[in-house]
């Protein structure tokens, strides 16, 4: 079976069995599509020649993973993300009988600091990041600030947030709003009042939008009238964090900032519970990364002490 066959069967894979979100899928399939890519310019291969999955062995693997870290400069978690969809497509491939061997059964994950803390806004840095979109004077402003409400108020993950409709949200005296999480596992997540007043204020601006079609149900919309797009969240999140002036602005993300909600949030209640359910992580130990202290907390910890 030739590689783009196989690729897509695999994105179907993901989607109808593991019901992977679409913003996961496309991330998979642009690994995949990188390391077909290597492949034919290693193995000189036209257009119209196809590059069979069976002839694909471990030292086409080791060439792709060793170029990650030597020519891309990729850090050690981004080739480890790399291997995982590999490891993923492969696995796939044998429990489906188009290969009989697993290429990647021959390569660990590179060694990565894995407790490190999570990077985040400090409650000042996150007050002067929404004060400067509600001064923007942009005509997006509104709807720019009630996705970051979203973000920061609520946790959402990217995809969960571009993939909300106007069904998933409730507005009465008990606000909130469904989410569609990872494995397609549903979640009510509720609003705080700042958020919830800054979605009825967009909501008339969006719906003067009018938008038809697949993306007339979608919470966000572009400015053309499409349901928002995640790389156009990205960069506004940048757009943002540049303009008010934050430190290293070209690191903050969408992730960062649910990173700020979860931060904030274990910091005022210690409730490890509750957040893990609000963020829908499946397991409390992928919570536990939020239980850290900054060094301010730590400071005055230490300063508590006796003198001896």
């Amino acid at each position: 079976m030739n590689f783009d066959r196989a690729l897509e069967f695999y994105v179907k894979y993901l989607q109808t069995e593991l019901g992977y979100s679409l913003l996961t899928v496309k991330e998979y399939k642009s690994d995949l599509t990188l390391f077909s890519r290597y492949l034919r310019q290693k193995k000189n291969l036209k257009e119209t020649q196809p590059l069979s999955v069976s002839n694909i062995d471990k030292f086409d693997l080791g060439d792709f993973l060793a170029d990650l870290i030597l020519e891309r400069n990729n850090d050690p978690r981004t080739r480890n993300r790399k291997l995982f969809a590999l490891r993923s497509f492969f696995q796939f491939l044998v429990r489906q009988e188009v290969i009989t061997d697993d290429p990647t059964r021959a390569y660990r994950s590179s060694k990565t600091r894995t407790s490190i803390e999570p990077i985040y806004l400090r409650l000042p840095q996150a007050r002067t990041f929404m004060d400067t979109i509600s001064r923007s004077g942009l005509k997006t402003a509104i709807r720019d600030l009630a996705i970051m409400k979203l973000f920061l108020y609520c946790g959402l993950r990217l995809s969960e947030l571009v993939s909300l409709n106007l069904k998933d949200l409730r507005l009465d005296e008990d606000p909130s709003i469904r989410v569609l999480g990872k494995g397609n596992k549903e979640r009510n997540v509720p609003l705080h009042g700042e958020v919830a007043s800054t979605l009825k204020e967009y909501l008339p601006w969006r719906n003067e939008l009018n938008p038809t079609g697949k993306d007339a149900q979608a919470l966000f919309l572009s400015l053309r009238k499409r349901r928002i797009n995640p790389r156009t969240i990205q960069i506004m999140v940048k757009k943002y964090a540049k303009k008010a002036g934050l430190e290293n602005s070209s690191d903050i993300t969408p992730h960062k900032l649910r990173h700020t909600f979860a931060s904030l949030l274990y910091k005022e209640t210690k409730d490890l519970r509750v957040l893990q359910e609000l963020l829908g992580h499946t397991s409390v130990s992928t919570t536990q990364i939020y239980t850290h202290t900054d060094p301010e907390q730590r400071r005055k910890t230490v300063d508590k002490m006796p003198r001896l």
